[in-house]
């Protein structure tokens, strides 16, 4: 293991900029050790090897920043830069949440959040080092920087999924971060053109030093509206549209746990205005796929970025979905950067045989050690293979064997989350066992794939809700108390 690892977390004491959201008085969550933390085990050979070498692979890149001006992080970024990027920590925190590295997903995001300013016409540092200055890669000055629009609402909806996986209410009332919130909510908005009526009318540069120097990417580059950085004349690309849809959402999510009616009103106005756009004029009905780019000649065309619209669940549309899915699976030359956001996208969908190709080919890739990949792995395998989603905001923790083979028995034990930590172990596709080690009263959303009648646990047998995922597959579950300090194991009834 990483020897600054060792030194790194005990998870929510002494977070740096505080600490999770504590359990109920006169209880207290349990909390792994770093060697403790998240250990995966099964009767599939290749799975153990494919996680050890995701959990080896992950944090050698995490550090425990005593030495390092930044304070802790963890490499997300092209190897040997020592810095962290917004798309990709973004994409990383869960993975990391998994390995326990809660202290550097919130330092990471705090720094992000606390170099807006007027003067980078809100946006913040793309791109960070381990001395805490701007990756000099990506930035040269406030006038002149590397930026993709999509940064702020992609943090944005990452700070939303920390606070549910931690509980750590800073993410929701911390006045750095709420200031974040605030400025791209609105600020950013306007100053980059970002408005629904008049996102499809908006120039490809914008805010821009003078004189223009367009052989200069700190020029050109300076607002990009897309993560795809090579299609030029590029006014905004459907994986901006979805982005923002997520990022209101989350600011929507936000409010309505504040108790904000009125603000949670008018950001799921503004998410479903974004979700409307996409819906109505970038779907091709003609050829059943969505478009990806809108240029300067006001045309549309075709390359990355539908992966996107489902990894932010930016349509709703189940015919859609499954289309776009296609889409995806159809076109075999994905860049790393996508490939490993799959399987966690794959198995929640649905596609579960899919989702385990990909987590098998992923190792293998040409450029495996780039961090987003061990980080997706393991999103991929603790939330998409073995199901485990927590949420502060219910006080929930849902599970779900996703195995497409029956015969496979797999188990992560001391997830830390909600500041303590839980064992999952699923014996095939009709039997799990979980322990609750968090300190919390819960709910467990004891859920199996397949069409059940009931579910039982612990004496009492549970009536089967049935939900279809958007692959068509069926899943059943049933809710069931989880008292701190418990370990209870459901069963599936056919």
């Amino acid at each position: 293991m990483n020897a600054t690892f060792k030194t790194v977390v005990t998870l929510c004491t002494a977070a740096l900029l505080g600490s999770c959201s504590p359990a109920p008085k006169g209880q207290q969550g349990v909390v792994p050790t770093p060697e403790e933390t998240s250990l995966f085990t099964s009767n599939d050979s290749e799975l153990d090897q494919i996680y050890a070498w995701a959990r080896k692979m992950a944090l050698s890149y995490a550090h425990d920043g005593q030495t390092d001006p930044v304070g802790p992080w963890y490499e997300a970024a092209l190897p040997q830069r020592e810095a962290f990027c917004m798309r990709d920590v973004s994409h990383q925190t869960i993975g990391a949440e998994v390995l326990g590295l809660t202290a550097h997903n919130k330092n990471m995001m705090h720094r992000f959040a606390e170099n807006i300013s007027e003067s980078k016409d809100w946006c913040t540092y793309w791109e960070i080092n381990r001395y805490n200055k701007p990756a000099p890669a990506d930035y040269l000055n406030d006038k002149e920087f590397w930026y993709n629009l999509n940064a702020n609402f992609d943090v944005m909806q990452a700070c939303v999924k920390l606070y549910e996986w931690t509980g750590d209410e800073d993410f929701l009332n911390d006045t750095t971060f709420t200031h974040f919130y605030a400025k791209s909510t609105h600020e950013y908005m306007e100053r980059w053109q970002l408005q629904p009526e008049q996102i499809m009318d908006r120039p490809p540069y914008m805010n821009q030093t003078e004189p223009m120097d367009f052989s200069n990417n700190f020029h050109t580059c300076r607002g990009l509206p897309s993560y795809v950085e090579n299609f030029r004349g590029l006014t905004l690309g459907v994986d901006l549209l979805a982005t923002m849809q997520a990022g209101w959402r989350a600011y929507a999510h936000m409010a309505t746990l504040k108790g904000d009616t009125q603000l949670a009103a008018e950001a799921l106005s503004k998410a479903d205005a974004f979700r409307q756009i996409l819906d109505e004029r970038w779907w091709s009905e003609e050829n059943q796929h969505y478009e990806t780019f809108w240029t300067v000649e006001k045309k549309y065309y075709r390359g990355e970025g539908v992966p996107f619209i489902l990894w932010f669940d930016a349509t709703d549309r189940t015919e859609r979905i499954r289309a776009s899915v296609t889409d995806i699976l159809s076109r075999p030359d994905w860049n790393v950067e996508n490939l490993s956001a799959f399987p966690a996208l794959l198995y929640r969908l649905g596609y579960y045989d899919e989702a385990l190709q990909v987590l098998r080919q992923l190792p293998k890739e040409d450029r495996s050690a780039y961090p987003e990949v061990s980080y997706g792995v393991i999103e991929g395998m603790a939330c998409g293979l073995m199901g485990i989603v927590p949420s502060a905001s219910s006080q929930r923790i849902t599970t779900c064997a996703r195995f497409g083979m029956p015969s496979l028995e797999a188990s992560l034990d001391n997830v830390p989350l909600l500041g303590g930590s839980i064992s999952v172990k699923h014996q095939g596709t009709r039997s799990t066992t979980l322990t609750n080690r968090t300190g919390r009263e819960l709910t467990w959303c004891a859920t199996f794939c397949g069409a059940l009648k009931e579910i039982s646990c612990n004496g009492t047998t549970y009536t089967a809700v049935q939900r279809t995922l958007p692959s068509g597959a069926l899943i059943s579950e049933a809710e069931i108390p989880l008292p701190p300090g418990t370990t209870l194991t459901a069963k599936g009834i056919e």
